[in-house]
């Protein structure tokens, strides 16, 4: 007999949606802080800039299933820890103003939509089932 499927209910898959959503938050907060400077202000619009490369995670988070936003925040965040090391940890190479960010916008758009996309099919295959009974 197959094992039945591990239920999570809808508001504990969106608490963790919320949780990942803060995670990506809180790194873009850090190199806002650590390695831009940013003030108040800075932080708010660079926010909002990485908001749009995190679209699909937000949407997600409105979704039928709210995890999405957990696969599409682990796509993301890489590009923001690559806009880290690129502007902050390694050494300036050069040829003007550093252009990451449009790498993170572009680039973090398709990748949180993958991982948004494929995190239904990957928990249910793991048999991880998303609503309440």
């Amino acid at each position: 007999m197959p094992d039945a499927p591990r239920r999570i209910p809808t508001a504990k898959a969106f608490r963790l949606g919320l949780l990942a959503t803060g995670a990506v938050v809180a790194l873009e907060l850090f190199n806002g802080a650590a390695c831009y400077g940013h003030g108040v202000r800075a932080q708010l619009v660079s926010l909002g800039f990485v908001a749009v490369g995190f679209l699909p995670g937000l949407i997600a988070l409105a979704s039928k299933n709210p995890l999405r936003t957990v696969g599409a925040a682990l796509l993301f965040a890489p590009w923001l820890l690559l806009a880290f090391y690129t502007d902050c940890v390694r050494p300036y190479q050069g040829g003007g103003a550093s252009m990451i960010y449009v790498a993170v916008v572009l680039y973090g758009f398709a990748s949180s939509a993958v991982g948004a996309l494929l995190t239904g099919p990957v928990l249910r295959r793991l048999g991880v089932v998303v609503g309440d009974v």
